[in-house]
Order: C-alpha cells, then structure tokens, then sequence
C-alpha cells in the first residue's frame, strides 16, 4: 500500500497525519514546535520526526517498514527564497519520503478550505496572513509580516491597540474606554503606570499582548466606541488584505471561498460585517466560510492533487 504524510509545522506546535493513496486517514501524530526561525534546524527536525513516529507507533507502523510515496510540508517560517531553500534541505535530509513538497503553512490551510480549487485564506490569530490560489495555479499571499513591522489585524495587533488605547484614555489624551481597568486587571496591575514595568523591564511577550484581544470584543459588546473602532479598524485591514491577493491573482469577477480561521473571528459580526462588506467591494461574488478541514488535512489533499488523485469532501469525511 502507498502512503501519503502531511504535515502541519508550526511556531506552537507540529501535527501529522498519514492517509492512504485514497485519502482515508491511517493515523495522526503530534509534537513540539518546528518553526526554524523560532527553534532552530535541529529542534524542527527532531519535532517532525517525533510527530512522524507518534502516528506510525498508533498505526503499528515504522520507519524501517516505510517509506511514503510523497509527503507534504506546510511550514511556518517559509517567509523568502532563502527559507524555502532552508527548510527544503533539512526536510530532504530526514528521508521520510520519495517525493516531499515544501509550502508555506498558509497554503495547506487554504487547501483545507477549497480542496485544491480557487479561493483565499484569510487568518488572523497571534499573526496574520491572507494567501490565496486562482484557477490557473497560481497563488499568492498578502501580511504575514510579523508583529514588529506588520500582522495587522492580527490578536497581538489588537492587543497593542488595547494597551495603547487605556493609556491614552488615562491621559485625556484619547476619549475614556472601558480598556482601561480591563487591562488593569487583565495585567494584574496595581495602578495603569505599573504597564511601563511589564512592558519594557519584564518584557511583555507576542503571546501575553496577544491575549488582551478578547477584551475588547467584551468591551464592543458593551457599547464602547473606542473597542468598536479597534475592532472596525482591524477588520478593515484584514480585508485589505484579502483584497491584495484578490488583485494580484486577478480574481475581481470570480465566484470563490474566502475561509477565515483564526479567534478574532469570533466576535462574530461585529468584525464579519465590515471584513464582508469591503471584500464584497471588491470581489462581489465571493462568499465567507470557515474551513472544511484543518490545515494538516489540507496538506495531504495537496499530496494527493500532485499524485493525481481528484479530491472530494467524501473521501475524506472522519478526517
């Protein structure tokens, strides 16, 4: 029997799934973090072959029985030409497979929402990324910058917002919010100064900024003009986005997908509404949708589309 392995590689985490040349799911494994920029080389690799192993020993498999016929890598950290030759080489030099492709994380997600066909990712978690495939192949992304120069609309983009906007309001220097004493007590601050010291003397990591992005939906849901606005903004600008890829894949006038994944998304529509209306703007025929499968899904529906096999969404019911 041949086997196919994708694998999902992320700054958090990596998950695997093996599948059968006809898409049905053998097993799944998980490990450890293999984003190389975040972990080094050796670090990812020896996450991606513990994830291999933990799904081969709950298949009764191993490595010395088999070889995949093709694995696809969705890797986070493939940003330039320089990563992608990186990542390609030290993914080869595992050996799991007879052919391995290597593609940024955010195109196995959108596979996860269009099963190969047209369409466009839009995620917005910690960091943010639309990318986006037309009907001749080809594919491209927008964002997906990091939190220093870009991730707009992304949790931490919102969370500095947050931060930025309670101080403000504590000066005069903006109009009062309810942010204010919701970081306060979010932070476990005494008085809102006490932010300077977690800031910039403990230094305030992605992840904990990050995770002040649920007040201000609570806030929105209140009435508070400045989390609405906070809100509204960070929706415009992942529409903006969408919107890049849109036009770059020239997909104006086209009938597609737009999946959304990521926790900003559940302030429902609150951010639906102004993201909807400005893709509709640009793109009327597009329609909003959450993914079908998840990414690692998605990765092995592109192995199989390299190894010519059609995908339906009943082959891989369970996944």
């Amino acid at each position: 029997m041949e086997y196919i392995l994708g694998v999902d590689g992320g700054a958090t985490k990596t998950s695997c799934v093996i599948a059968d040349s006809e898409g049905k799911v053998i097993a799944r494994g998980e490990a450890g973090p293999s984003n190389y920029q975040v972990v080094g080389i050796k670090r990812a690799k020896a996450s991606i072959l513990e994830a291999v192993n933990d799904a081969l020993s709950s298949a009764g498999l191993g490595l010395a029985k088999i070889k995949f016929k093709i694995a696809c890598f969705g890797m986070a950290g493939l940003d330039s030409p320089k990563d992608e030759k990186t990542i390609t080489r030290f993914i080869n030099g595992l050996g799991l497979a007879e052919e391995s492709i290597v593609v940024h994380d955010s195109l196995i997600a959108l596979y996860g929402v269009t099963l190969g066909k047209p369409g466009i990712i839009l995620i917005a978690g910690t960091g943010s990324v639309a990318a986006g495939k037309n009907k001749d192949g080809t594919t491209a992304r927008a964002g997906g910058w990091g939190h220093i120069i870009g991730d707009e609309g992304s949790a931490y983009d919102i969370g500095r917002r947050v931060m930025a906007s309670a101080i403000r309001a504590y000066d005069g220097r903006g109009p009062p919010t309810l942010l204010t004493e919701d970081v306060k007590r979010h932070l476990g601050l005494s008085v809102i100064e006490d932010i300077m010291d977690r800031v910039y003397v403990k230094r305030i990591s992605v992840t904990e900024i990050a995770s002040l992005a649920p007040l201000v939906v609570r806030a929105a849901e209140e009435g508070d003009n400045v989390a609405l606005g906070i809100l509204n903004s960070a929706a415009k600008e992942l529409a903006l986005a969408a919107t890049a890829v849109i036009r770059k894949l020239r997909m104006e006038k086209d009938d597609f997908d737009v999946g959304i994944i990521g926790g900003f998304f559940k302030a429902g529509n609150l951010v639906l509404e102004p993201l909807k209306r400005e893709i509709l703007r640009v793109a009327p025929k597009a329609k909003i949708t959450t993914p079908k499968f998840e990414p690692v899904i998605g990765a092995v529906i592109l192995a199989l589309e390299r190894l010519g096999v059609k995908v339906n969404e009943e082959m891989l019911e369970g996944s």
